[in-house]
C-alpha cells in the first residue's frame, strides 16, 4: 500500500473513530472537510491532535497557518509535505 493511501486510511480511521457527526458516506481524496465531510475547524484540530497520538503523523502549527486544508488530498499533501515518513498502524 502506497504511503498516500496508507495516510488517507489512517485519516478515514480517525475521523471514523473520533468525529461521529462527519459525513463517511462521501469520503475520498475529493472530499471536501466542511463542505462534504461537515468537519468545522474543531474537529478539524480534533483530527489532528489524534492523527499524531494515533499514528504518529505530525503537523507543525506553523504549517496549518499557511496551508489552506479543503479537502482530504489537501490534508494528505499536507502531512508529506511536512516530513511525515511513516503511517502507524
Amino acid at each position: 500500500m502506497s504511503k498516500t493511501n496508507l495516510t488517507r486510511s489512517a485519516i478515514e480511521t480517525v475521523i471514523r473513530n473520533h468525529l461521529p457527526d462527519a459525513r463517511l458516506s462521501v469520503f475520498s481524496a475529493k472530499a471536501r472537510l466542511n463542505a462534504d465531510l461537515a468537519i468545522d475547524s474543531i474537529m478539524l484540530l480534533q483530527l489532528i491532535v489524534h492523527l499524531e497520538l494515533e499514528h504518529g503523523l505530525h503537523v507543525p502549527e506553523e504549517a496549518l497557518l499557511t496551508h489552506q486544508l479543503e479537502t482530504i488530498e489537501d490534508l494528505e499533501a499536507l502531512l508529506v509535505a511536512t516530513g511525515n515518513t511513516e503511517v502507524a498502524p
